[in-house]
């Protein structure tokens, strides 16, 4: 009986160890004190508890610097404020709150000084099942895993080499497992001519959302996440007026 057992549980542990399925899950980040009191979308008012910081360096267009974006850990929504995150890539707004289903709110001001909120939706979040197939075949084709992980901020990190389908060109990324979604940061790339990040982040039809580019370093850009973790945050759209856009 002892023998069947320790056989039972050495099988367990060997499909652990070689399958991903068994892999231990990415832990939830509890939510803080201070968002019971701050987080009030009812009136308008988004408290985000923690901020992804990024280093980058855009070759192309020669700047470099710190990217940081605010996340509340409990809903996955993501704040991108004009100072310390998109600058003068967001034209007139002053922040932008991103949502897990694809859900955005800008906030800023209008030719004539008015404070406007314009909603928008980014359907790519929810792909169709034709769609989400090529995604999952091509993470498979183009993204491989090397023998590299790293332990960075409480998550795991794995270097993957990275092929480009048109030119054949490969180079080494690294990308973070997290227990929220990432897709607000990609999805940002959906809003046409709204908010430009100073890196690209176009990643949504080959990541899937709990896989954050955390590293590359390519002839175009060089992006690695500084930091994660506190950095209590709040955006109110309370004194923004809605303005409706055409479909």
């Amino acid at each position: 009986m002892k023998r069947h057992l320790f056989v039972l549980m050495l099988s367990v542990c060997l499909l652990a160890a070689l399958s991903p399925a068994f892999a231990q899950a990415t832990k939830k980040i509890p939510a803080d004190k201070q968002r019971a009191l701050l987080w009030k979308p009812d009136k308008g008012q988004y408290y985000f508890s923690h901020a992804l910081v990024f280093d980058y360096q855009n070759k192309a267009d020669k700047t470099s610097g710190t990217l940081k974006i605010h996340l509340d850990p409990v809903t996955g929504a993501m704040c991108f404020v004009k100072e310390t995150s998109f600058g003068q890539g967001g034209k007139s707004f002053d922040f932008v709150i991103g949502f897990p289903d694809g859900k955005y709110i800008f906030c800023g001001t209008d030719e004539d000084g008015k404070k406007v909120r314009i909603n928008e939706v980014v359907k790519e979040f929810k792909p169709d099942v034709d769609t989400r197939k090529q995604q999952q075949d091509d993470f498979k084709t183009y993204v491989v895993p090397t023998e590299n992980k790293r332990e960075e901020f409480g998550l795991t990190s794995t270097e993957y080499d990275l092929t480009y389908a048109t030119s054949g060109s490969q180079e080494k990324i690294w990308l973070t497992k997290t227990p929220f979604s990432v897709y607000p940061i990609y999805g940002l790339e959906f809003v046409e001519s709204a908010v430009s990040l100073p890196v690209s982040f176009d990643y949504m039809n080959l990541l899937p959302s709990d896989l954050l580019l955390s590293e590359i370093n390519s002839k175009d850009v060089v992006l690695k996440l500084k930091s994660f973790g506190k950095d209590p945050y709040t955006a109110n759209a309370k004194g923004y007026a809605v303005l409706k856009v055409n479909d």
